[in-house]
């Protein structure tokens, strides 16, 4: 959402609480390591500001974060100044959702299985996207779903529901029914722990890997705010059907678990927590990485 803090802000915010002596740094110690002044750091953290180019090095330096962190800060800040576009790119928010569909979450659903057909064309009867199914979902947890749009045509999008045991047995046996998975067997954690969430859709359409860094922040913050109610993801897991998809999987760090009983062209795959506190996702939040090494500290 475009009145969510910025990836610089949260990212330099969450590295400042977690990276001093005792636990956090003072903005003031902030501002030192990093030699400009308090006002600035504070600037930044409200996300006001980003910090200037020729200084840009002092967060390699200063703080360690990596080159594809610096710029994936200022491509998200880009977007913000552009009014939520990057390259043409623009993630979906309160206000687009408003302008576009006239907040219709419903409407929403359906453009966004639309995208899904488009991407994947047929798939077996256990896959086919399925309006009935899907959109009545995607209306109740809209909050679970990223979708990224270039001017207004859809063009990636994430989702992520939480699934019961059962259900998850089912899918770790690669014999889960995703169009049998109707709103009642989803449902939204009220209590903290962890659960298993499974994604039935990562789409980024061919000519517009650009939007990756868009749907990859929307899903970050999709999991810091779990996070903040002490709700994990035990397991990530999908079914892949296609070359591209396996291969989005391997760059997620995901294992695959065996074939999809339809054919062994389609994989299941699966993040496990201690996994997901050393992925892609928490490089770009030091917070959450944290909060996950914490609840699936790795082996001895």
């Amino acid at each position: 959402m475009q009145n969510t803090p910025s990836l610089f802000a949260r990212k330099l915010r969450d590295w400042r609480l977690t990276s001093g002596t005792h636990g956090r740094l003072t903005q003031e110690q902030l501002a030192e390591r990093l030699g400009v002044s308090v006002e600035a750091i504070g600037k930044y953290e409200r996300s006001l500001s980003f910090i200037r180019g020729d200084l840009e090095h002092r967060l390699a330096e200063s703080l360690g974060w990596t080159r594809s962190e610096i710029l994936a800060c200022r491509a998200d800040w880009q977007a913000r100044q552009q009014g939520g576009k990057a390259g043409g790119y623009r993630l979906l928010d309160a206000a687009l959702s408003e302008t576009l569909f006239g907040g219709d979450w419903a409407a929403i659903g359906r453009a966004g299985t639309d995208l899904a057909k488009r991407a994947f064309g047929p798939l077996p009867p256990e896959l086919s996207v399925c309006d009935d199914t899907l959109v009545p979902v995607y209306e109740a947890f809209p909050d679970h779903w990223g979708l990224v749009l270039q001017e207004d045509q859809m063009v990636g999008k994430w989702a992520v529901f939480f699934l019961t045991p059962e259900d998850e047995a089912l899918f770790r046996s690669g014999r889960l029914i995703e169009t049998d998975l109707t709103i009642d067997r989803f449902h939204r954690p009220l209590l903290p722990g962890t659960y298993f969430g499974y994604c039935p859709v990562l789409i980024v359409l061919p000519g517009h890997e650009a939007a990756a860094t868009l749907l990859l922040s929307s899903f970050v913050q999709f999991l810091e705010n779990l996070a903040a109610r002490e709700v994990f993801l035990h397991g990530l897991g999908t079914i892949s059907c296609s070359q591209g998809g396996d291969q989005i999987c391997r760059d997620l760090g995901m294992t695959r678990l065996c074939d999809y009983f339809v054919s062994p062209d389609y994989g299941v795959w699966t993040l496990p927590g201690a996994a997901i506190a050393r992925s892609i996702f928490t490089r770009r939040s030091p917070r959450l990485a944290a909060l996950y090494a914490d609840m699936f500290p790795p082996r001895p």
